[in-house]
């Protein structure tokens, strides 16, 4: 029984079980001119656009709280029923030691460390690293891990104090064991990081910065893209009585919203060490 084939050339279907000369010509020349229409498209997108159709990847969110700081108290009770998780960035001789009595306590810590979230070093005094001696800079990244770990954690993000390295301090942040070492500033981050021990932020968020304008933040950047919120105080005023804290209304706001967008599959948020170890 014969059958009446079909076949397919750069988009069309030819129906019949054999083309002519002539209509041999025709398709090779489509398929041709089919193929170099996809390389002019491909050449003027760039290298990893996404295909018209294709669904874009989704960015890619970092809530990161410096200094355990005593008003980041609250934010476990508001990041857990979201389903959220943080990276926390600890002073390791502010807390419980009465140098500092705006710290979160270790029983505090412990409990975000039990909710999912991440516990990272953020040395012990949070001296402006690069002036210290290698020595100095050593007690400072090596002893803040070892005290962390003397209370249970693992460690494997830092986050400089500042913002401020140098090559001498990316070279310890290694030698003390750490997977990443995280900055202040930088902007937006690519996926997989540039420089795992440079690792790029959005500008801390301070008392200027509004829901709408960390949104914004968001959308600015490229599907597939990192973005590191860098959040310190959350209410106030507080003892340190500067810009770094938002009110703790804005911040109930943006996590609101991050989990909508989450949910929606548009975002996912991550941990520092999710992202880079």
């Amino acid at each position: 029984m014969k059958t009446n084939a079909s076949t397919t050339v750069a988009g069309e279907t030819l129906k019949g079980g054999r083309m002519t000369g002539r209509e041999s010509i025709v398709a090779l020349r489509g398929a041709r001119i089919g193929v170099a229409l996809l390389a002019v498209a491909s050449a003027l997108l760039g290298p990893g656009a996404v295909p018209v159709g294709a669904a874009a990847p989704p960015r890619i969110v970092t809530l990161s709280f410096d200094d355990g700081r005593a008003s980041q108290g609250v934010v476990d009770g508001l990041l857990r029923p979201r389903h959220l998780r943080g990276t926390f960035f600890i002073i390791s001789r502010s807390v419980n030691t009465g140098d500092d009595p705006d710290s979160l306590s270790w029983d505090q810590i412990r409990r975000l460390a039990r909710d999912g979230d991440e516990i990272g070093g953020h040395t012990r005094t949070h001296p402006h690293l690069p002036t210290l001696s290698r020595a100095a800079q050593v007690d400072e990244i090596c002893g803040g891990r070892r005290d962390l770990m003397a209370q249970g954690f693992r460690p494997v993000s830092f986050a400089y104090p500042y913002g401020e390295y140098d090559a001498t301090t990316e070279g310890v942040v290694r030698q003390c064991g750490y997977g990443n070492g995280r900055a202040a500033q930088g902007g937006v981050e690519d996926v997989p990081a540039a420089d795992r021990f440079a690792v790029r932020t959005l500008e801390n968020v301070t008392m200027a910065d509004t829901p709408a304008s960390l949104e914004a933040q968001t959308w600015a950047a490229k599907p597939g893209q990192w973005l590191n919120y860098v959040f310190h105080d959350i209410g106030g005023p507080t003892a340190f009585n500067d810009e770094y804290r938002i009110t703790a209304k804005d911040f109930t706001t943006f996590l609101d919203w991050v989990r909508h967008q989450r949910d929606a599959g548009r975002i996912v948020v991550r941990t520092v060490g999710q992202m880079v170890h």
